[in-house]
């Protein structure tokens, strides 16, 4: 059934197990396996099962996290490029003279090469950084396919309600139409007044147009879960029996670690030491740097500048460089990664404090919402033994068929209350998940 779908749908990040400072996070799947086999066989709940998988491969939003994360990973090619030796090949030509009666020609075809000593561990820093934030990337693909996935799981459950608030839509106008078939006969008869019978032709207007809101309902659902899917039409409305959702797993406690988890906990956690990088980078980029070049049939100015000579065969150099005066640029750049690094780990911060306080509530809501569907099953079942007794009643000639016919919409509200509750509950045992990184404790 839905519960155990749900319990599967978000259970997509590795927790970590740190219960005070949190370790660096775990790698969650990788793109590749996002889309390969994401569920379990065992689903309870086929349509749903069809659903999420569909989501997995159509949903914009999880395709839009995985270009960015490919991105971070370009990035990260590009970063370690910068370690790596240089080599440029090219071509040269010039013609002149001292004076406009003679003129020479000569051409050449350099090659140089060049690599950056990392001394102070610039260019290690800056890869570091590069690779936090592909770990970031990556928590953030699986944030955004949980948020899907979630939302599908809502969605449907919303609409199996609607479902059953469209067939109790279609029983109450049913009931209005035989409740004003019996006035309008009694009308007849004397023993009803017309007051009645405009009463109950209103009522019967009444519970069309619910009819058709309630379809509205479920052609509204059907839209919002073909966006999700990643599609522009409805989907196919999936057959309703009844009964269609469960009631989910009672849970009255939540561990004080669960929520680290939550994959945008992990990704803030890498952004934080992505920020840190960059800070040790700005650090070493202040400091002198130490490059060595070497060319074949050079025309580099500077080599020749060294040498003292108008060619070179080839040549081998080593360069020191610092900046002394900048214009105060790198201590700008010093204060501004710092700073990137004191709001990463404030981000940190708020974003674990906000999880556990958005954990604690939906842990709450799901208990009050456990509260208010034992309720609604305990008046569903006075209004169902009501109507049976009534039509027992009816039977023996105790009660008429308007009596009767209120019973049984009383039996209806009672169901759709019920269904209500239990789609609330289903629901906010999603958040729960959600707010727990998809493991149910």
């Amino acid at each position: 059934m839905i519960r155990f779908a749900l319990a599967a749908v978000l259970a997509v990040t590795p927790a970590t197990t740190s219960a005070g400072s949190p370790r660096a996070p775990t790698p969650a799947p990788g793109a590749a396996s996002l889309a390969a086999n994401p569920w379990s066989p065992t689903l309870d709940d086929p349509v749903l099962a069809d659903l999420l998988a569909h989501a997995e491969l159509g949903s914009l939003d999880i395709r839009m996290a995985l270009a960015r994360l490919e991105k971070a990973r370009a990035d990260v090619d590009l970063a370690r490029a910068g370690g790596r030796p240089r080599l440029t090949i090219g071509a040269e030509a010039a013609i002149g003279g001292a004076d406009f009666s003679s003129s020479s020609a000569g051409a050449g075809a350099p090659v140089l090469g060049g690599y950056e000593v990392d001394l102070f561990h610039r260019l290690k820093h800056g890869q570091e950084a590069a690779k936090s934030d592909e770990a970031a990337a990556l928590q953030d693909v699986a944030a955004a396919r949980q948020l899907v996935l979630a939302e599908v799981a809502r969605t449907y459950v919303g609409l199996r309600a609607d479902q059953e608030h469209r067939a109790a839509a279609q029983l109450r106008a049913s009931l209005a139409g035989q409740i004003e078939d019996l006035i309008r006969r009694k009308t007849v008869e004397g023993s009803a007044r017309d007051e009645e019978l405009t009463s109950a032709r209103t009522a019967q207007t009444r519970a069309r147009a619910e009819v058709q809101r309630a379809k509205h309902a479920v052609e509204a659902d059907r839209m919002r879960l073909g966006l999700l899917l990643g599609q522009d039409k409805l989907i196919d409305e999936p057959a309703y029996a009844g009964d269609e959702i469960p009631a989910t797993p009672s849970t009255t406690t939540i561990a004080s670690e669960a929520v680290l988890a939550r994959p945008d906990i992990q990704a803030a956690f890498a952004r934080l030491q992505a920020a840190d990088a960059r800070r040790a980078e700005a650090v070493a980029a202040s400091r002198p740097r130490f490059t060595l070049t070497a060319g074949v049939g050079s025309g580099d100015t500077d080599l020749l500048y060294l040498l003292d000579v108008r060619a070179l065969a080839w040549a081998v150099a080593g360069g020191l460089t610092h900046e002394l005066l900048d214009g105060g640029a790198a201590k700008a750049r010093k204060r501004g990664a710092e700073a990137e690094a004191q709001l990463a780990e404030l981000a940190y911060r708020k974003t674990v404090g906000e999880a556990w306080g958005q954990a604690r509530l939906n842990l709450a809501a799901l208990q009050d919402a456990a509260t208010a569907e034992a309720v609604a099953k305990r008046s569903w079942t006075q209004a169902v033994r009501a109507f049976g007794t009534g039509q027992m009643r009816h039977d023996d000639g105790d009660i008429d068929g308007l009596a009767l016919a209120a019973l049984e919409a009383g039996a209806a509200d009672a169901d759709v209350a019920l269904t209500n509750a239990q789609a609330v509950r289903a629901q906010d045992y999603v958040d729960l998940l959600l707010a727990l990184g998809g493991h149910a404790t």
